[in-house]
């Protein structure tokens, strides 16, 4: 069974943790890039106005895979905008499908990911790990928007999120390359 990592990072943190996968799996690792920059302000107008950013990833580019990783961002409690065309993309697939993301994480959980992805791909995802970086960082003074937005995920952050992720991975794709 052929597996690939489809990843797209506004930061860097979600590049990096996606190729500490590809390269732990031995996966072929596709960087999903959008034609336009992505600013705040862009992520708060497709927020508000329902837009899926246009994204350089071909019609069919989840055809030659019978498993997809996706690993994005999480923004306001939502998959990062730009995968959204890549999800629908996904509706039209047989693969299967797992999602993974590094989040900030200094508002809370996104209990409602689960169901969004489920929505938009047209099937509910193998799993869901979402992992938070105010987990890196000290518990006082309680981590911030600032302090999570701005961390860069270190080598041993990767190692560290990728063990657990590779626990489900192999758990949900019990044939993992």
């Amino acid at each position: 069974m052929k597996t690939a990592i489809f990843s797209y990072s506004l930061t860097g943190n979600n590049a990096r943790y996606a190729s500490h996968l590809a390269n732990a799996l031995d996966a072929e690792h596709v960087v999903i890039t959008t034609e336009q920059p992505v600013t705040n302000g862009t992520i708060t107008l497709d927020m508000i106005l329902h837009r899926k950013p246009k994204i350089n990833l071909a019609a069919d580019a989840f055809a030659r895979y019978d498993r997809v990783l996706l690993v994005a961002p999480v923004w306001l409690g939502q998959v990062a905008f730009p995968l959204r065309r890549c999800l629908d993309m996904l509706r039209k697939s047989r693969c299967s499908y797992g999602f993974l993301s590094v989040s900030g994480g200094a508002d809370s959980n996104n209990p409602k990911l689960s169901d969004e992805l489920t929505k938009r791909a047209g099937r509910a995802p193998l799993f869901v790990l979402d992992q938070h970086i105010r987990t890196l960082l000290p518990a006082e003074p309680t981590p911030t928007r600032d302090d999570t937005s701005n961390y860069v995920l270190t080598d041993a952050d990767c190692e560290h999120f990728g063990r657990i992720a590779l626990e489900q991975i192999h758990a949900s794709f019990p044939v993992a390359n």
